[in-house]
This record gives C-alpha cells, sequence and structure tokens, in this order.
C-alpha cells in the first residue's frame, strides 16, 4: 500500500490527480437533490486552474514503467488544461455528467502527456476520446440529427484505435518491448505507419478528416471549441511523440505532404461551405495540415524539444482563434454565411471581435495566426521541405476567400434579416479574451517569450 500512495503522490502526477479530484467532486455534487450550471462551472474551472497552477511545480522524469514527464509533455498540457477552460466558463447545463466528462478527457490528455510507453499513450488516447464521444451526444446542437455525429464519432475513433493497437502489436513483434524506443527492420515501420495513422485520425487529417464536418456542426459551438483545440493538440502530441520514435521513418517522411495536402484540401471545401459552424470545422482540417506540416519539419530536423517551440505557439495562438470563433458563433446565434450579411452594422463590437480572429485565422499580419505561420514555415524551409510549404502557402492564401469574405459580409453588406440580442455574460467576456490573446500574441510576441524559453530550454 506504500508503494501505490507513494507512486501517485510524486509531483510529476499533481496535475492529473487534481483532475481526478476534479471528476469525484462533480459526481459527488450530483449526488445531491439539484446541481446548478454555476456549480459545475466552478468545479470544473477550478480543477483546471489548480492542475495548470502545479504545472508549475511538476517535476520532469521518469515515474514507474509506464509514466514520465519531459519537455514537450510539460509543455502541452498547457494547451490540454487551457483550451478546456472556455467550455467549462460557458457551461449551462444544470448536470454533473458533462463537466465529469470534460475534465475526463482532459485527465486523459494528460495521461497521454506524461506516458512513457506505447501501452500508455494508448490508455491515455482512449481515456480522453471515450468522454469525447459522449461529449458530442450531451451537448448537441439543437438542429443536430440525434446522437448521428456521435455514432460517427465513436466509430471514425474506434478504428483509429484498432490501428493503434494492431501497430503496437508489430512494434513489440519487432522490438520485444512497448517502451518508446525505435523498433527495427519492415516490421518496424509498418507499426508506426498504422500508429501514426490513428494520430492523423484524432488529428482530423487527410484522408482521415471525414468524421470531423459533421461532428464540429452537430455538437456545441464551445464543445466544437474544446474538440478543435485541446483533443487536436493531444492527437498532435501523440504525433509528435511518434515521429520521434524514428525521424528517417516512412511515417515522418510523409507527414509533410499529407500536411500539405490536408491544409489545401480544407481551404477548398471550406469555400463551399454555407453552415457557419462547418466552414469553421473545414478550417480546422486545413489548420491541422499546417501542425502536420509542422511535426515533419521537426522530425527532419532530428526531434529536438527546443525545435518544438513554434509547433506550440501555432497551438497556443489556434486555442484563441478556434474557441473564440467557435464562441462568436453561439454569442451571436449565427448558423448560415447568408445571416452574417450586415452584422457589423447592427453589432459592431462582437463583428469588429469575430473580424480580429478571422484576420488571425487567415494569417493576415500583425496577428498571431501570421506569426504562428510564418515560424512553421520557417522550419519547414529550413528543413528543405520547399514544395510542401508552397502547398501550405496556396491553401493559406485561398483561406482568405473565406475569411475576408466572411469580413466583407459583416461590414460592407446590407442586413437581411433582424438579428436577436446576443447573449450577454462570461460568453462575450471569453469572446474579449480570446480576441485580445489572438491580436497580442502576434504584436507582443515576446510577452510569452521568457515562458517558451523555460519551457523548451
Amino acid at each position: 500500500m506504500r508503494e501505490v500512495l507513494g507512486f501517485f503522490a510524486v509531483p510529476s502526477l499533481w496535475p492529473q490527480l487534481t483532475l481526478a479530484s476534479g471528476i469525484l467532486c462533480c459526481l459527488a455534487a450530483g449526488m445531491t437533490r439539484d446541481v446548478s450550471a454555476a456549480a459545475t462551472r466552478v468545479l470544473g474551472t477550478a480543477s483546471l486552474v489548480v492542475a495548470l497552477w502545479m504545472l508549475l511545480f511538476t517535476a520532469k522524469g521518469p515515474v514507474g514503467p509506464l509514466l514520465g514527464l519531459d519537455t514537450l509533455g510539460l509543455a502541452w498540457q498547457i494547451l490540454f488544461y487551457a483550451g478546456a477552460l472556455p467550455v467549462f466558463l460557458s457551461l449551462e447545463e444544470d448536470d454533473e455528467v458533462p463537466a465529469a466528462l470534460l475534465l475526463g478527457a482532459c485527465l486523459g490528455a494528460g495521461l497521454l502527456a506524461a506516458s512513457s510507453s506505447l501501452l500508455m499513450l494508448f490508455i491515455g488516447l482512449e481515456l480522453m476520446s471515450l468522454p469525447a464521444y459522449l461529449l458530442v451526444a450531451r451537448l448537441a446542437s439543437p438542429s443536430a440529427p440525434l446522437h448521428e455525429a456521435s455514432v460517427k464519432y465513436f466509430f471514425a475513433g474506434s478504428l483509429a484505435s484498432c490501428l493503434f493497437l494492431l501497430g503496437m502489436a508489430l512494434h513489440y513483434t519487432a522490438s520485444g518491448s512497448l517502451a518508446l524506443g525505435p523498433a527495427p527492420g519492415p516490421m518496424g515501420q509498418a507499426a508506426l505507419a498504422l500508429m501514426g495513422a490513428a494520430a492523423l485520425f484524432k488529428l482530423g487529417a487527410v484522408p482521415f478528416h471525414f468524421w470531423l464536418p459533421d461532428v464540429y456542426e452537430s455538437c456545441a459551438p464551445g464543445l466544437a471549441g474544446f474538440l478543435s483545440t485541446s483533443v487536436k493538440s493531444a492527437a498532435l502530441f501523440l504525433l509528435m511523440r511518434l515521429a520521434s520514435l524514428g525521424p528517417a521513418s516512412a511515417l515522418a517522411a510523409s507527414l509533410p505532404w499529407v500536411g500539405a495536402l490536408s491544409a489545401l484540401y480544407g481551404s477548398l471545401l471550406a469555400l463551399r461551405q454555407v453552415r457557419l459552424q462547418r466552414l469553421l470545422a473545414y478550417s480546422s482540417v486545413s489548420h491541422a495540415g499546417i501542425l502536420v506540416l509542422g511535426v515533419g519539419a521537426w522530425a527532419a530536423q532530428g526531434c529536438e524539444p527546443a525545435s518544438a517551440a513554434p509547433l506550440f505557439f501555432y497551438g497556443l495562438v489556434y486555442l484563441f482563434m478556434s474557441n473564440g470563433a467557435f464562441l462568436f458563433l453561439r454569442h451571436s446565434g449565427l448558423s448560415q454565411r447568408g445571416d452574417a450579411a450586415g452584422y457589423g452594422k447592427m453589432r459592431p463590437i462582437p463583428a469588429a471581435l469575430f473580424a480580429v480572429l478571422l484576420l488571425s485565422l487567415a494569417g493576415i499580419p500583425p496577428t498571431g495566426g501570421f506569426l504562428a505561420k510564418l515560424l512553421v514555415f520557417w522550419e519547414a524551409v529550413k528543413a528543405g521541405l520547399y514544395l510542401p510549404v508552397a502547398f501550405a502557402a496556396l491553401a493559406s492564401l485561398v483561406g482568405l476567400g473565406y475569411y475576408l469574405g466572411l469580413v466583407r459580409d459583416m461590414f460592407f453588406d446590407e442586413p437581411k434579416w433582424r438579428s436577436s440580442e446576443p447573449e450577454a455574460g462570461a460568453v462575450e467576456v471569453l469572446l474579449w479574451i480570446c480576441a485580445v490573446g489572438a491580436g497580442l500574441l502576434g504584436v507582443l510576441p515576446w510577452i510569452f517569450s521568457s515562458m517558451l524559453g523555460r519551457l523548451f530550454s
């Protein structure tokens, strides 16, 4: 018993223990007769804030045979937990189950970050994914078909899990171990390819993106922001872990092209969307492609932890951009692209905040999105990936068509309908925070430079 208690008391697992405690508190609150939305917001937000605070005191190093924390695992937990804060702060369900599921997904992502073996990577991945499937059903959009998206998400995720398990089996056959180390021979290459396909499934990269538009469109905007930031960051981390097992593998060599084609395909499909939440879903596919390109460049340069700083910065900026864009849809009540016509003349302040987020998503200087794309493209150019960078740059150029098109619709078209009064309160404050954050990270990037230097030194 003493060894078990000592294992769970190590500083490396304090954030995860905090989230587990938060889950128990939410479920205990549900045992009372009435659970208010304010109570679940407080419990969930407090758990995430304390987990983020404990990262300051978390020690790196091995924790038994399955767990261990390094620079990347410590840094990416910031993205996991911070990306979940907006959905908690805007939660309105008088029910403890969504809050517990959200914390469970964050706990799974945290265990994924602290994994030192393929087995623990799989456990963390599943512990993150299973609550996400249920959340899509519990926090669905009122206009969405009942449970259709959650079922599609479940089967797509199950296929990814099967690929990962098959890759684990091949890796064990080739190397005789499930530790995070290279596996020799063609079987080792096949193992990495299968597990990498599973990571690309979770990331929503082409050709494994087919589930993503329907799922993002069918769930509540706040949950869509969580899926596009925290869950996507966890999938990105998994892909980086796998790429580091074989920087010269076929998987690593294919990532720049997978990323470039995903970025271009997502941008082209977003051009023809009329439903705003689906448009942002395809935009998420395009941004996932740029992140995959960045992982390929990182692998081509030897997978050094310090070289991962541009990817972390991109994930940090995207946290503000994506959460803010989905929160605007909830705040404004807009659902169709035609509804945005003249919105800036009726509601100038929310429209201006959304315009900042759109300009950042498009990569227009001096926003954070421009600097994030520039850093990733520069790393790819340093790695000699000129043609994939050209495709990704073309995708960014295509993206101007729908990002700037929405800005034009809001401010230069005449209103075609009278919008309802936008939702005030926490959602409006979060929209301000996301827009200001996306802007300041481009104008004043040195605000976070000391944090990046400390994390990746």
